[in-house]
């Protein structure tokens, strides 16, 4: 059976189509790069490029840290008026 395949993302080498489906795509986009990653066999890589990006997207310790800080400054400042 004969795959449609986009031009614009057969133009485009293996690090590219990575990359844009790392950034989950919607609608005919994600369609045409599945089919794009079948074609070319990179369905290891672009679970992986997926799985880098969702890591970056978390925030880091020191995120969480600060707001445990402001939050005890908050309990310090005002917890004596609610006991």
């Amino acid at each position: 059976m004969a795959v449609l395949r986009s031009r614009k993302y057969s133009q485009l080498d293996d690090s590219e189509i990575l990359k844009l489906y790392s950034h989950e795509p919607e609608g005919e986009s994600l369609h045409f790069l599945q089919i794009e990653i079948e074609q070319r066999n990179l369905q290891s890589e672009a679970v992986g490029a997926i799985d880098d990006n969702r890591k970056k997207a978390r925030h880091s310790k020191l995120y969480y840290l600060f707001y445990v800080v402001m939050f005890l400054l908050f309990l310090l400042r005002f917890g004596g008026d609610f006991i």
